[in-house]
């Protein structure tokens, strides 16, 4: 399944599609790079934009009017070189006005540190993800509102982004409303502490260099990513951005902070990743992922003459199951297999669903003596698995290949085609004593 296809199945059930019925004056959508859409879902565009232009594969720009989108671009550009940018925007008649925020979506890639030279490098980007708010309302509320304070005043405490000044050694110097609502925190409880108080220990000096580049004048100002914690303790994203003031003379005054809750957008991001990653009827790794880690492995095997072991196992007489008793008691054989193969194997063992009856195991660092137990005994946790299928009891069995694979392995797809082959022998030399499952 694709990436697009991904996308549009995460946010049309389960908790994305929750979230969004709770956000009902948000659109969130999800664009390649070539700025065309992946899906697009939320109730602003059904008011303020054209649904029809909205579908999979259509420019994203069609969507909006000419003069509100010529304001977007540049935060959609943006969001492909990998950064995260926000702004309000009112359309040209100052009939509309909308909060955009958009930020890259990156490709999923836990190991890519183990053959890129550098691990640090972020994942691609694969294209982005953008909210857009209708905060019309709010915008023509605070036009009408009494003018109490003044100019700057009003722009700061009404701003929508959290906003606030700490001194050189980090305090916290004057904050406003939306940052105390998105922290949790009172104005009060933030004045005075430090700002690294509140944010995550692994987090709290990830920007030092660009402090100093900032006070050095190298940079203007800086955007960077931190998790923090609310006043509940729960752990949240969100993106920092940080520009200094000086006084006449060039001298630091103090810096200007401005964070911007993405929590949302993480954690749907987060859930496109498991969906791309993985099979959505066990959970288990796909063939897409799989077959990444068997590359990585074979590298290891290669380059530092790693032994790894790959298994490849195969349900017998599967389609006899789903005959008989129906396919929901063969997707319950299938999820009774993953759980129990999941249970039996080290926690650095990789399992995965194929496809169809097919799964296969990624056994690092083990011998050949092992991995002749190993096969028995997964053969014998196979055909303990017992699934209800009504008044009858099924009882799978499999066929399982296996093949080492080390410093004299080719490739993945040479490890994958000896342990076929050696999954097809075990499953001839079994045909002819082994009864049908179920």
């Amino acid at each position: 399944m694709s990436v697009p296809d991904l996308a549009a199945q995460s946010l049309s059930e389960g908790p994305a599609a929750a979230a969004l019925r709770e956000l009902p004056e948000a659109l969130i959508l999800v664009f390649d790079r070539e700025l065309r859409f992946v899906l697009a879902a939320g109730e602003v565009l059904r008011r303020k934009g054209d649904p029809p232009a909205c579908g999979e594969g259509q420019f994203v720009g069609d969507a909006f009017p000419p003069d509100v989108w010529t304001l977007m671009e540049p935060l959609f550009r943006s969001a492909l070189a990998g950064e995260t940018r926000s702004r309000e925007i009112w359309s040209e008649e100052q009939r509309f006005c909308l909060m955009v925020d958009v930020g890259p979506l990156r490709v999923n890639d836990d190991h890519a540190g183990a053959i890129l030279p550098d691990p640090n490098l972020p994942a691609p980007v694969v294209g982005g993800v953008a909210m857009v708010l209708d905060v019309t309302a709010r915008r023509q509320a605070d036009a009408y509102a009494p003018r109490s304070l003044d100019h700057f005043e009003q722009v700061f405490e009404r701003a929508p982004i959290g906003t606030g000044l700490f001194d050189l050694d980090g305090r916290w110097m004057l904050v406003n409303r939306a940052l105390s609502e998105m922290t949790g925190y009172t104005v009060e409880e933030l004045l005075g502490g430090r700002l690294e108080d509140i944010v995550h220990p692994d987090d709290a000096h990830s920007d030092a260099s660009q402090r100093e580049r900032l006070l050095a004048g190298e940079i203007p100002a800086f955007q960077i990513e931190k998790r923090l914690f609310d006043a509940a303790g729960e752990t949240m994203s969100a993106i920092l951005s940080v520009s200094l003031v000086r006084d006449r003379d060039g001298a630091p005054l103090h810096y200007i902070a401005q964070l911007q809750d993405i929590s949302e957008r993480k954690q749907l991001e987060e859930h496109l990743r498991h969906l791309a990653d993985h099979d959505p009827l066990t959970g288990l790794r796909n063939r897409r992922l799989f077959e990444h880690d068997l590359k990585l492995q074979v590298a290891r095997a290669r380059r530092y003459r790693e032994l790894a072991a790959l298994m490849v196992i195969d349900l017998n007489d599967f389609k006899q199951v789903n005959d008989r008793h129906g396919h929901k008691a063969g997707d319950d054989v299938l999820r009774a297999v993953a759980r129990a193969l999941t249970r039996r194997l080290r926690e650095s063992d990789l399992v995965a669903r194929l496809g169809g009856d097919e799964f296969a195991v990624l056994l690092p660092h083990v011998d050949p003596e092992q991995l002749a137990g190993l096969v028995a005994e997964l053969d014998r946790v196979v055909r303990a698995c017992g699934v209800e299928a009504g008044d009858a009891i099924v009882h799978p069995s499999a066929s399982i290949g296996s093949a080492l694979i080390d410093e004299r392995t080719q490739g993945a797809e040479q490890a994958l085609v000896e342990a076929d082959r050696a999954m097809y022998a075990a499953k001839r030399s079994s045909s002819t004593g082994s009864p049908p499952a179920g």
